[in-house]
């Protein structure tokens, strides 16, 4: 569990309890699908995410195979490589790199794994798990977001993903420590909820219709956005619009009972106020709505919000333009120029705010006090210290450029955690009135803007992780916020085509 002022200090970890429930489900079956004689001595998923031990994975990968990896680049191709953890060796699994960044063909950075023991035999499974994932941890908020941010999402009793830290070697080298996380997929699904064959729905990258604004009836329009994860989904298309536009166009007074019963509305009242606290923004509650899926259960009739790609946290400025502390108010959630429909919605309704805000507070109380947040910062550090200091890859991370070092990079995630308790403490006690920059235009921008100024801030992180100045596109789009208050629309559009043209990203 994680400590609170309720809680005896000496109780800093959480430990997870899910794999009680596991049991049966991964002693039954080796890594390769055949019975174990031995099932009372089988390794189980618990003990693979196990967040207080590090796990060491090595991975297998032929000459030919690793520079056709690397040869593919920017596409991310699969090819056959081995996989061993423990006593648990699997032949002819398939591994890829992971996530835009691992993309880029000339990364500096380690590049993260994504592996699939079913992509070349649908039976073979590793504890039961078809997939797992290796991240850098480099590119944004360091290694200790993402371990931090689901522990306290799962002591609070959201169905997320668990991670631990893995220390990775490719052909017996030494890649560094990654985060080893937990896919969302079947797999998850079957684990968490009463419907394995739920629509599941992944927003990776944004784009129109990504922050649930209704772009009318055909499911077309939301495809760039939204990615059918199952055959379910690829079939239950309709469903999702028609959820996207209860969101809009419920009247007011209909608005919270309608709500109500289409979502578990406290569950993503919870993650909206922990995304708040950890300040990872990178999410639909924050700026940049992508990295999270919708999964709707047909059993209970319930949307659920799943986020994901949490390693954006717990930093003051984003890539020296992104005001996480100062423009994210914890007493009203609903941050940035863009339209945020369903926060937005919840933010003008006084009940739903007020319940908002009564679970930030116990949330703020019992998983952000300063000294014991900082405490289970020191020990995930501590965990992993000695492996870092020959981690043979850059000691910083991106959204922060001045923090050269891990010691560096715990040191501002201190500080960041210190002022953004003493400022939401006060926010929420005092919430004050709405602040000017949630307010938007009539209606709000059109969905092409939207989906332009997206495109901008991708583009504008890819160039800060390439080591490009990024400094003409923030003045440019330092102009857009005050002229989108005042709904000059035809001029920050002209802006927004500007700062593309210096990004050299495509004006789609």
């Amino acid at each position: 569990m994680f400590m609170s002022n309720r809680i005896h200090p000496a109780w800093c970890f959480f430990v997870t309890l899910v794999g009680i429930t596991l049991a049966t489900f991964d002693r039954g079956t080796t890594a390769i699908g055949q019975p174990d004689a031995h099932p009372q001595r089988s390794p189980s998923q618990t003990e693979f995410y196990q967040p207080d031990e590090v796990q060491s994975v090595y991975l297998k990968v032929t000459d030919e195979n690793m520079q056709r990896l690397l040869a593919a680049l920017p596409e991310r191709i699969s090819v056959p490589a081995s996989f061993r953890w423990r006593e648990i060796s699997i032949d002819n699994v398939a591994i890829r790199f992971k996530g835009n960044s691992s993309a880029n063909p000339s990364q500096q950075h380690k590049r993260s794994f994504l592996i699939k023991f079913d992509e070349y035999d649908s039976d073979v499974r590793f504890l039961g798990l078809r997939r797992v994932s290796f991240d850098n941890g480099v590119q944004f908020g360091s290694l200790f977001s993402e371990p931090i941010i689901t522990e306290i999402l799962q002591d609070l009793g959201i169905k997320t993903h668990r991670c631990n830290y893995a220390k990775l070697y490719l052909n017996d080298k030494y890649q560094g420590v990654y985060v080893n996380v937990e896919r969302i997929d079947e797999t998850f699904l079957a684990r968490h909820f009463p419907d394995p064959e739920g629509l599941l729905f992944k927003v990776h990258e944004g784009g129109p219709g990504s922050n649930l604004q209704y772009l009318g009836p055909e499911p077309a329009s939301y495809t760039r956005a939204f990615s059918p994860e199952n055959r379910s989904a690829k079939r239950g298309q309709q469903r999702l619009v028609e959820f996207i536009r209860m969101i809009n166009e419920t009247s007011p007074n209909e608005f919270p009972t309608r709500l109500e019963s289409a979502t578990e509305l406290d569950e993503f009242l919870k993650i909206t106020a922990v995304m708040l606290f950890s300040g990872a923004f990178d999410q639909l509650t924050g700026w940049n709505p992508h990295n999270y899926y919708l999964l709707y259960d047909t059993k209970q009739e319930r949307w659920h919000y799943l986020p994901w790609d949490l390693d954006v946290g717990f930093c003051e400025v984003a890539f020296g333009q992104i005001r996480v502390l100062a423009d994210w108010n914890a007493a009203w959630p609903a941050p940035g120029q863009l339209p945020n429909p369903l926060l937005d919605r919840i933010v003008a309704n006084p009940e739903l705010l007020q319940r908002y805000r009564k679970i930030a507070s116990e949330i703020l109380d019992q998983y952000f006090e300063p000294q014991s947040l900082s405490a289970i910062l020191d020990a995930k550090y501590k965990l992993i210290q000695n492996d870092l200091q020959t981690d043979p890859f850059p000691h910083k991370r991106v959204t922060n450029p001045e923090d050269r070092s891990y010691d560096d990079v715990v040191t501002s995630m201190k500080r960041f955690i210190q002022r953004r308790h003493a400022s939401a403490h006060q926010q929420l006690a005092i919430p004050g009135k709405k602040p000017a920059m949630s307010r938007m235009p009539q209606g709000g921008p059109p969905p092409q803007l939207i989906g332009k100024i997206q495109r901008v801030m991708r583009a504008a992180e890819q160039m800060q992780k390439n080591g490009q100045d990024v400094t003409p596109v923030q003045r440019v789009m330092e102009r857009v916020g005050p002229l989108m208050q005042q709904g000059k629309l035809e001029e920050v559009n002209r802006l927004v085509d500007e700062a593309l043209k210096l990004t050299g990203a495509t004006n789609e």
